[in-house]
């Protein structure tokens, strides 16, 4: 399939191109600052480290270096004034100095860098949507920075997500996870908002965080930002979780050329360049590419959960035994290869010092086994197509961004269907920041508008093809103030609204932080955030199974379904509707009268005699039945249905206070604790049309039969009707009548006469949802070489019955957070002096219950030691580092969600140099 480059990205590069011809301005009698860059502690050169010169407060760089094998770096071309002189380099603490240069002035100027022990209060840009210090942002952030990144030897970054605080990671793959914040995983439509250079990354359309095809290799990755709690007062629909953001090395700050390999268990490969350069310290330019392979593990046919999935594709042939459990006859082969690539390219230009464009383009394609709400989809080149055009001058702040898909040659498993969707999604904004009263009063405002237009061929939306745009837009304002030196009120009000559910939301935020002493803060939080159905919620249309006498069916609720009233059964045997919950007699009669007649088991006479019957209409009555909910280990009985409305956008209102602060130096402790409460909360796919079973429906026909008829009419083919009524009794306990499922009770827009009747899952608004939480998290620096971690989280609550959602009793309504109640994870890091570095770290999952569309059934319990080392050969050869991790190193196979395949240990390696 020919690939096509958007037309965003395409105006994009050009764009940058003809900057890059833009005249450099020459200024005569210019100053320069030169010197060397050591570690403090041992006074060693460091090679490869970069050295900025920034205009005073800002982060617009004027001229940048890296130093030399020897340590040595030059700031050319700079004009007379005032600089920050910032140093920079992978396990060392940020150092900043101010000089002021005098015309034709030549500053030496030697910098010592600190290792890095605990980083209390790195800047992050995403809590407040502008730049900040940690201990100043009114919410919860944890920052992973590029050593940890780097010195994580996974095959996925999104891997090194796994022991920070308040994440929920499930892992279903070599390289695929599942994440979210605070609960509510799930394996598709996603509830935590992920960023990449502040580029929604989410699958237009269908909702998902696909972290293995995002552009985020380990060597490219400046640091990860992970805010928990709702943020929809800045960023919009859909913030009710959090945010996850990947910030990329930008070419300017961060120029140099480093190349990756690597490889271990399972066949796992990966390979990785990155070349970023400056030309007349006003461009940049960088490119990326990035390949990894590996086999996932297996689906195991002598284990029932792994069964049941092999069993559901349409090309296995299995069977049940006398007991009912699956019986493998012939299983068609699951796809066990994963494979990914992505390209990436970056221009920068820097205008003046505080004007920057930058252009990003790129494509990423995977090929691997994914889980969905409605089964499994086999990924083969899913393509991702993106460019992204970004300005930044001074206070404003202004992007645009197109992101496309290309299912290439995907299908769904279970039904071998193709998936088309060449969806895409289109999103502009602009903000403005701006301060008064010397700084103690700053206001952010901006405005975003994005449209979705889903194009999945029919596959996905099928019916609702074409009438499934959704366009957004919103606009906020944020004002800061400093009360006093210690006290900072942050007020946030934001409107958004949309074409499809034409509602306007507005999401509030109000915090308040207050730093006793620069080393401690506190802070109080309120939150409000609200979802937009995504449109797989609002317009799917898609088969997911067929099982013979019914099939399964997804759908999208945006328009609501309604049931038949008085309720009616959609027959297995006519697919026809009948009145009431259960059976006519006569259907159960004439079904069980054709078997016997195909098995010749009675004489034709016999056979034409109760044919006549049945048509004279003697076989009269009703065979009661109970609509059921099928369950992964149970039926639930429903005593009631009651029709849906259009599903509405989930609103999540959130209180919180946390404390973050350093303890006799020794000590980080960072600890949230939090409440909140969901309105209208969105489920995942659930069943809603309940099968019809008839308990012992054998023995009950055979008691109807036998009571229909006298001696007198059996006496001449020597029968009586208790014989008779035993006779089919015991044809229908070997016919599909033997289980008692006689029909389903569909919704009136989903059913057709005599089409398949099925079983449907859609989506639902539930009542309220509230629940409390904590995270806790401490670093302990032991020694100058010793850190040791901690992190605990815990929820109320994670799983809400009918009761506990304000629902009918009987309704079978429930809501699992689809994460565990209880997660601990304890670890530590042993640096020898001479570059060699040793990690271990372990975590324990609680068990949890999972309700996720077709996957039912519990996760349980299990806990993973993972083991790293890392060697820098600083010494021998600047820039070349080696590391080692060996994820669950006592093998404990275990599952980490419901539908995924038991995991076992996996060991792998990673070679990273870098040349500046």
């Amino acid at each position: 399939m020919q690939r096509v480059l958007p037309p965003l990205l395409l105006s994009t590069l050009f764009l940058i191109a003809c900057l890059m011809g833009t005249p450099v301005e020459v200024v005569a009698q210019t100053a320069s600052i030169s010197g060397t860059v050591q570690d403090a502690d041992t006074g060693e050169p460091l090679s490869g480290a970069n050295v900025l010169a920034l205009r005073p407060g800002t982060t617009s760089m004027v001229a940048g270096s890296a130093t030399d094998i020897d340590g040595n770096y030059q700031l050319t071309g700079l004009e007379p004034g005032s600089y920050d002189v910032v140093a920079r380099f992978v396990g060392f603490q940020e150092q900043r100095q101010s000089v002021t240069l005098a015309a034709g002035e030549e500053r030496t100027l030697n910098i010592e860098m600190v290792a890095t022990g605990l980083d209390l209060n790195p800047v992050v840009v995403t809590a407040s949507r502008r730049q900040e210090k940690s201990l100043d942002a009114p919410a919860s952030v944890s920052v992973l920075e590029a050593q940890e990144l780097v010195s994580d030897a996974a095959p996925s970054p999104a891997a090194s997500l796994r022991y920070t605080p308040g994440v929920d990671i499930a892992q279903s793959g070599v390289d695929r996870y599942q994440i979210s914040l605070r609960g509510f995983n799930s394996v598709f439509v996603a509830k935590t908002y992920a960023l990449v250079d502040y580029r929604q990354t989410v699958a237009p359309s269908l909702g998902i965080n696909a972290f293995a095809s995002m552009p985020i290799a380990p060597i490219d990755l400046a640091q990860v930002e992970v805010v928990r709690g709702p943020g929809s007062a800045l960023y919009g629909p859909g913030v009710e979780q959090g945010v996850i953001h990947f910030i990329t090395k930008d070419p300017l700050n961060y120029p140099g050329t480093s190349v990756m390999i690597g490889g271990g268990q399972r066949s796992t490969a990966q390979g990785a360049l990155r070349h970023a350069g400056i030309i007349n310290n006003r461009l940049g330019y960088k490119v990326v590419g990035y390949y990894s392979q590996a086999q996932d593990w297996d689906f195991d046919q002598d284990d029932p959960a792994d069964l049941q999935i092999l069993c559901a594709n349409v090309d296995s042939e299995c069977t049940t035994d006398e007991q009912g459990n699956l019986q493998p006859v012939d299983l068609a082969p699951r796809p066990d290869d994963s494979e990914k690539y992505y390209a990436a390219g970056t221009l920068q230009y820097q205008f003046a010092p505080d004007v920057q464009l930058t252009g990003t383009g790129g494509y990423s394609s995977i090929s691997q086994v994914n889980q969905a709400n409605t089964g499994e989809n086999v990924i083969e080149d899913f393509a991702q197509y993106y460019g992204q055009l970004r300005l930044q001058a001074g206070g404003l702040f202004a992007q645009a961004y197109y992101n496309r898909l290309d299912a290439g040659d995907t299908f769904f498993y279970r039904t071998g269907n193709p998936v088309v969707d060449e969806s895409s999604q289109l999103s502009g904004q602009v903000q403005y920041s701006t301060s008064v009263l010397d700084g103690r009063q700053q206001f952010v405002g901006g405005i975003d508008y994005k449209q979705t237009i889903p194009r999945t061929g029919g596959t996905v939306h099928g019916r609702n093809e074409g009438d499934d745009t959704l366009t957004e837009y919103g606009a906020y304002l944020q004002s800061e103030t400093d009360l006093t030196d210690q006290l900072r009120l942050t007020l946030t009000g934001r409107v958004d609204r949309d074409d499809v559910i034409e509602k306007t939301q507005f999401s509030p935020r109000a915090a308040l932080v207050y730093r006793p002493v620069p080393e401690h803060s506190l802070r109080a939080t309120f939150n409000r955030a609200f979802t937009t159905p995504a449109g797989v919620n609002l317009f799917l249309d898609l088969f997911v199974q067929d099982q013979g006498a019914v099939g399964v069916r997804g759908r999208g609720a945006a328009d609501g379904w309604t049931f038949p009233d008085p309720i009616q059964t959609t027959s297995l045997i006519t697919r026809q509707r009948n009145p009431g919950v259960g059976i006519p007699t006569a259907e159960a009669y004439a079904a069980v009268l054709q078997g016997l007649a195909e098995s010749g088991a009675l004489p034709d006479q016999l056979i034409q005699f109760l044919q006549g019957q049945l048509n004279a209409g003697a076989i009269s009555g009703f065979l009661e039945g109970l609509m059921v909910i099928p369950g992964d280990e149970t039926n639930q009985i429903v005593t009631s249905l009651n029709d849906l409305d259009p599903i509405d956008q989930t609103v999540t209102n959130s209180i919180e206070l946390g404390y973050k602060g350093l303890i006799a130096d020794r000590f980080l402790v960072g600890i949230d604790a939090y409440y909140t409460q969901k309105t209208n909360f969105l489920s995942e796919l659930q069943l809603i049309t309940p099968a019809v079973n008839v308990s012992n429906l054998p023995g009950r026909l055979g008691d109807a039969v036998a009571s229909a008829f006298t001696d007198e009419q059996l006496a001449a083919f020597g029968l009586t009707p208790e014989a008779l009524g035993q006779i089919f009794e015991q044809a229908a306990a070997q016919s599909s009548l033997a289980a008692g499922t006689v029909g389903v009770v569909e919704t009136n827009e989903n059913y057709e006469a005599g089409s398949q009747p099925e079983l449907m899952l859609t989506y639902l608004n539930f009542g309220d949802v509230d629940y409390y939480g904590t995270d806790i998290a401490v670093q302990w620096l032991a020694t100058d070489r010793v850190t040791v971690f901690g992190n605990y989280s815990w929820f109320s609550d994670n799983f809400f019955d009918a009761e506990e959602l304000g629902e009918e009793p009987g309704s079978g309504r429930q809501i699992a957070m689809n994460a565990p109640q209880h997660k601990l994870s304890l670890g530590g890091e042993y640096s020898i002096e001479g570059g060699l570095s040793l990690r271990a770290a372990g975590r324990y999952v609680d068990e949890f219950a999972v309700s996720s569309g077709v996957y039912q059934g519990t996760v349980p319990s299990y806990f993973l030691l993972d083991l790293g080392a890392g060697y820098d050969f600083v010494r021998t050869v600047p820039g070349l580092r080696l590391d080692v991790t060996a994820q669950n190193v006592l093998d404990n196979e275990h599952r980490q969600y419901v539908g995924a395949p038991e995991l076992g240990r996996l060991i792998t390696a990673r070679l990273t140099y870098t040349l500046r």
